[in-house]
């Protein structure tokens, strides 16, 4: 068996921790920022754990570095018929890119969580932990999940958890990736104060079997968001459904609750 280890290396590095003002005024980023670790594990310790799962289990292992956007799509595309396995470490960003690589491949995804939110991983139940994680790659059960697919005039992309459409798209397009390797798992709460600010609301019309008006629209396959909030209580990755999810208040109070 061959496999292909595609992995992030600046994945899920904060730079700086969190200033105690903020630790004091928010309580609900204060029992975030204490989930946060020490970032201990580093891209050296996965690749080494790879290397060491994939020789007891007698598997040939090639690994590829990303170095800019896309490339992990790149690379996944490349390797979807050349791999029986294909095992990516990254954040859910990393981890989307290779789903969209892979699809209409035969290889078998494993994925290691490394990345400042690991929303899949956690809807998945895939342990955090490196060593654990990586036991999937020679004892893990395989599942098929389902993928949403989304298309507009320039491109078209499938996704493993959720579409936005609204305060939660243009806040995620602010975002840059310094910021990130910045804040880590604090970016989008920190950045989504902010941008409530300036944000122009408007109204989103949906219609399915009836006409909904909201101004923020989730088309989730997942129960998670974000982390550990749960927006659609009903959502599976393998029920064979999306799940449609209207806000139709702009209370900033209410945005609140949903990017924290």
């Amino acid at each position: 068996m061959k496999a292909k280890l595609i992995i992030n290396p600046t994945a899920g590095k904060t730079k700086r921790k969190m200033p105690p003002i903020l630790k004091w005024t928010f309580k609900k980023l204060k029992r975030r920022l204490e989930e946060i670790p020490e970032q201990k594990t580093t891209a050296k310790d996965i690749v080494n754990e790879v290397r060491k799962k994939c020789y007891e289990g007698g598997i040939e292992l090639d690994i590829s570095f990303t170095k800019y956007p896309k490339h992990a799509m790149k690379l996944a595309k490349s390797a979807g018929n050349k791999y029986e396995l294909v095992i990516v470490a990254g954040g859910d960003g990393t981890v989307n890119e290779v789903i969209n690589g892979l699809f209409g491949s035969n290889a078998t995804l494993v994925i290691i969580p490394f990345g400042s939110t690991n929303v899949l991983a956690l809807e998945l139940g895939i342990p955090f932990n490196v060593k654990r994680a990586c036991e999937l790659i020679t004892h893990g059960k395989r599942i098929n999940i389902d993928l949403g697919h989304a298309k507009t005039n320039q491109e078209s992309r499938y996704f493993s958890m959720m579409l936005s459409v609204g305060f939660d798209a243009s806040l995620i397009n602010q975002i840059d990736s310094k910021f990130k390797k910045k804040w880590g798992k604090l970016a989008y709460p920190l950045a989504g104060i902010k941008h409530l600010f300036k944000y122009k609301w408007s109204n989103i019309h949906v219609k399915h079997k009836s006409h909904s008006i909201g101004y923020f629209v989730i088309i989730s396959n997942s129960k998670c968001y974000g982390g550990e909030y749960q927006i659609a209580d009903k959502a599976s990755t393998k029920d064979g459904l999306l799940d449609l999810v209207v806000i139709n208040r702009k209370k900033w109070i209410d945005i609140v609750g949903i990017v924290f």
